[in-house]
């Protein structure tokens, strides 16, 4: 059991406690209220600066290495009961995208941040493929001329949740929405694995008007044979999950996003999204 954000800040509350019952031992202690308060002070500074440094000063991201988060839903109640952290409310999502853009991020596509990275490029990726993308997500990126890209699996025509082709192409028209494929975590573990990827490819370009090359790896299965799957299919920029990022050209069948649950208080996700160093911990094989 944790009692934060990770396995870090859990910790990280259990030396709080520890500091506090150590300050109460020294202010209860037989000597001189003087020499009492001077070291109750003394240790309080000390204490606020370690804090500003570890905690809220923490190195971001590097500034020539684009963010890539991981979200999924875009929704006011979870959409998947079993990992609610997987579904991030539209007020939470645009306090974020106010909180970036104050910062001077900038939030650009997936494509964009991989051709021509910006300074304190920011890439907002979505793997649900469900309807939120259209009726949530979408309008808040308009508002805000923000930018993001969603990963999308085949269309199912018994799936009424799953977006439309037509919207898919609204979103594409409006320049702030890019598209690259996925698979469902049922198509990942399937012996017609291949094939459904090169189906989905083959979907995809008959709604987008061009093959695409943007392909994210579900991360709470194994990744292998579906990343070698993608590779034949012709993806060339596959993306999984990771808590640091580093340059594209490094790996760009590895492409490493930060996943960021949406159950979190506000501050807390924009920590998540700028901080390099600020762990997701065990919350990074749930998001899915």
């Amino acid at each position: 059991m944790t009692l934060g954000l990770s396995s870090y800040e859990a910790r990280f509350r259990w030396l709080a406690i520890i500091w506090v019952v150590l300050m109460t031992i020294w202010v209860m202690c037989p000597l001189a209220w003087q020499t009492r308060l001077i070291g109750a002070a003394i240790w309080l500074g000390v204490t606020l600066a370690i804090s500003l440094l570890v905690a809220w000063w923490r190195p971001r991201s590097s500034r020539d290495v684009p963010v890539f988060l991981c979200l999924r839903n875009v929704a006011d109640a979870p959409i998947d009961a079993a990992h609610p952290e997987a579904t991030i409310s539209p007020k939470t999502l645009e306090t974020l995208i106010i909180r970036l853009k104050a910062a001077n991020y900038r939030l650009m596509t997936a494509s964009e941040a991989i051709a021509a990275p910006d300074q304190k490029a920011v890439v907002l990726t979505f793997d649900g493929g469900s309807r939120d993308a259209f009726f949530n997500l979408f309008p808040i990126l308009k508002k805000h001329h923000a930018k993001a890209t969603c990963f999308v699996p085949a269309l199912d025509p018994q799936n009424v949740d799953h977006l439309k082709s037509l919207e898919i192409q609204e979103m594409v028209r409006s320049g702030l929405v890019e598209i690259g494929s996925t698979v469902t975590t049922e198509q990942a573990t399937s012996a017609t694995l291949p094939d459904d990827i090169r189906r989905t490819r083959n979907w995809m370009t008959g709604v987008l008007g061009h093959l695409p090359t943007l392909f994210s790896l579900p991360i709470d299965v194994e990744a292998e044979a579906i990343r070698a799957a993608a590779l034949s299919a012709g993806y060339k920029y596959l993306f999984s999950a990771g808590k640091y990022m580093r340059p594209v050209a490094e790996a760009p069948d590895d492409i490493r996003r930060r996943v960021i649950p949406g159950n979190r208080r506000p501050l807390q996700i924009y920590l998540l999204a700028t901080r390099g160093r600020y762990r997701v911990g065990s919350t990074a094989k749930q998001a899915h």
